[in-house]
């Protein structure tokens, strides 16, 4: 007797994905509208416009629907950084075109992220980073980066996961500050002070290339 097989075996997933998807934009524009306590699972239900029941059968609770936008929302900056991280341009280039992409992603979302990480509960939010495989990756490719410039002589010999967790959490600071101060300088000169005072403590040459602030207009497009 032959075992009957689903006609369409990928229909569940597609449709899970695009429901998931859609509780999540009603959660953003729930956030930017009216802010996070109006996040409710009944307030979220009624802008997807399904009953409450189905959004507990994606999601166990609040807190991990938040935790499910936010993880969303970094997905494609992650990706984009670590495409720079891999990339042909020199470590040093590399690091400042890294902090720029960091903070100019924060800065086209700044309301959006500011609800995220300060209307939350900011210490469990900062805690949970450190585990997550997304910042450990990140970490590693900016190690490995570093250990190219120490190899071809562009960087003194130092810890390269060491100096690439102070590189990381220097970028993560300054979205922090970018978050919390609506007027203060462009994402290019915040983006370049984080590799000037980076680059400055183990760069071999004086400076970044002459050639990135050109350059950079074309990167960012």
């Amino acid at each position: 007797m032959k075992t009957r097989q689903p006609q369409h075996p990928t229909e569940p997933t597609l449709w899970t994905n695009f429901k998931r998807q859609s509780i999540q934009e009603a959660v953003i524009q729930l956030m930017c509208r009216e802010g996070l306590k109006s996040v409710t699972m009944e307030r979220v239900a009624q802008e997807v416009g399904i009953a409450k029941g189905t959004i507990y059968l994606h999601y166990r609770d609040k807190q991990q629907l938040l935790d499910e936008v936010k993880e969303s929302a970094l997905a494609p900056l992650h990706a984009r950084l670590h495409e720079i991280l891999g990339g042909d341009n020199s470590p040093a280039e590399k690091l400042e075109i890294c902090a720029n992409r960091h903070l100019a992603y924060f800065d086209e979302r700044k309301e959006l992220f500011r609800i995220l990480l300060y209307e939350r509960e900011v210490a469990r939010v900062q805690g949970g980073r450190y585990q997550s495989e997304r910042y450990r990756r990140l970490v590693r490719e900016v190690s490995r980066v570093i250990a190219e410039g120490i190899e071809e002589g562009a960087l003194r010999t130092i810890d390269p996961e060491k100096a690439a967790t102070l590189f990381v959490e220097g970028c993560v600071a300054m979205v922090n500050y970018r978050l919390l101060h609506d007027q203060g300088d462009s994402v290019d000169q915040d983006a370049r002070m984080i590799a000037n005072v980076f680059l400055r403590g183990v760069s071999a040459a004086e400076d970044l290339s002459p050639t990135f602030v050109a350059r950079q207009k074309v990167r960012r497009k």
